[in-house]
């Protein structure tokens, strides 16, 4: 057998131990010596080009990973998954974050900015940017993605081995919980925002937060009020509807009435969810249809019910309807007004050939564990945030921390929190390291939230 053979006296044992060790510190120092660019082209199932990194990184790459359709035949079919690597020093932490959906930019997450953080930022499987040809639905589920992310874990740990963070916002923070649940060692410090844990196919502590609970009786009062005016004017107000797909070039997938209807029946949720809270915004009857459609897009953007829309995001319906479950319209109080879309539903949204058959195991599963085994958490909500109310409950049994921010909507963040300070001296003692945040770097990190919840209003989630 080749190599070298058993040492015959302890003299031969030392020269052989010395010997291991400089050829494992010349190792080393050779993979030092390399480039990033050089490091990348050595993972295997990966290919890249460099893109302009972010204002204060080295370098960023644009990636795509090789991924199995079915990580429980890993040679079966593959499909490529975009994911954005923005590189600062491989001494630096390493930020995890998920869109949750399909992203075609680079962008950096609000740790990321914190902790001055290298970033790998992963579009989600079967979103564009990652989606296998041909379609089968039934390899979307959030074991295989949370497989899909442990893979790039693995792949870029060898570069990157210092501490971990997995971040997201909404579903993406949603998916932080099944990767930590299927894979608890790919991430030290799991920061989530707005991420909802909900149950059934549609969760009624939704109802009870809209009907009962967020804002005044008279805020309540005034959007059923608004909604019954729009849906009393659907004449007025079907020519806005007509002409904003005109100019968009875009068609809607039920119609302008019906589109209308839905855009009414969102409007409840979507108000809480991206407005500020002020119902005095709300326009009067006197103000016409241009200021009632011009508010409703403002809140809730028919581009939503266009059939290029809905196309993008027949992932996510199909995952609310298999493990997720969701919300249901609230529409008890319009149900006299409704003419084309008379037993409201977001089922219609999810792909028409798919088998979908919910799972009600799959989030009480993912709750538990969070619950019993979830260290190092930071769950981030906002008190007027409709998904608040089905925020992750903490027990006691971990050493989570839960902050809700009075008044704030979907977009509640670290940067706008009134107990930041805490957050960051949580962060410091689980990271083992200081963070140093500026004057000047919080508003810059503030502008950049506000300008992702301004593109996030086209999501539901």
């Amino acid at each position: 057998m080749a190599g070298i053979g058993r040492p015959r006296s302890i003299a031969e044992f030392i020269l052989m131990f010395f010997l291991l060790l400089l050829t494992s510190a010349c190792s080393s120092s050779s993979h030092e010596a390399l480039t990033l660019e050089e490091k990348l082209e050595r993972i295997p199932g990966i290919s890249f080009r460099r893109i302009e990194p972010p204002k204060g990184y080295a370098e960023a790459y644009e990636i795509v990973v090789t991924q199995p359709v079915d990580h429980n035949n890993p040679n079966g079919a593959k499909f490529g998954q975009l994911v954005f690597l923005s590189h600062i020093h491989e001494s630096r932490p390493m930020v995890k974050y998920h869109s949750g959906y399909m992203t075609s930019k680079n962008r950096l997450s609000e740790p990321a900015q914190l902790l001055k953080a290298n970033q790998i930022y992963i579009t989600h499987r079967y979103f564009s940017q990652a989606k296998p040809d041909p379609l089968d639905w039934q390899y979307l589920d959030i074991w295989q993605a949370s497989s899909d992310h442990h893979r790039i874990k693995a792949l870029f740990e060898g570069i990157y081995q210092g501490k971990w963070v997995a971040t997201g916002y909404s579903k993406g923070g949603m998916t932080t919980f099944y990767d930590a649940r299927f894979y608890p060692e790919d991430a030290d410090v799991i920061i989530a925002y707005v991420a909802p844990m909900m149950f059934g196919v549609e969760d009624p502590r939704f109802r009870t937060f809209l009907t009962e609970e967020v804002g005044t009786d008279e805020d309540r009062a005034k959007i059923v009020s608004f909604q019954r005016l729009c849906l009393s004017n659907r004449d007025l107000l079907i020519p806005f509807y007509i002409d904003y797909a005109a100019k968009g070039g875009v068609t809607y997938k039920f119609g302008p009435g019906a589109t209308l209807e839905y855009n009414v029946l969102a409007y409840m949720f979507a108000f809480w969810q991206y407005g500020d809270g002020d119902t005095g915004k709300i326009p009067e009857q006197g103000l016409g249809a241009g200021a009632w459609f011009n508010h409703l897009k403002e809140i809730d953007d028919p581009m939503e019910y266009t059939v290029e829309d809905i196309t993008d995001y027949e992932p996510f319906y199909y995952q609310a309807y298999t493990q997720f479950g969701y919300m249901a319209y609230i529409h008890d109080h319009l149900q006299d007004l409704l003419v084309e879309v008379r037993d409201p539903t977001c089922r219609v949204f999810a792909p028409e050939d798919a088998v979908m058959v919910f799972d009600p195991d799959a989030m009480p599963d993912i709750n538990r564990w969070l619950q019993d085994w979830g260290e190092n958490f930071v769950y981030i909500y906002g008190g007027n945030d409709p998904y608040t109310s089905a925020a992750v409950a903490l027990t006691g049994e971990t050493n989570a921390l839960k902050v809700i921010q009075p008044g704030a909507n979907h977009g509640a963040s670290i940067a706008a929190l009134d107990e930041k300070e805490e957050v960051l001296k949580t962060l410091e003692g689980w990271l083992d390291m200081e963070i140093v945040v500026s004057e000047e770097q919080w508003l810059g990190i503030k502008e950049a939230n506000d300008r992702r919840l301004f593109e996030a209003r086209r999501r539901r989630f």
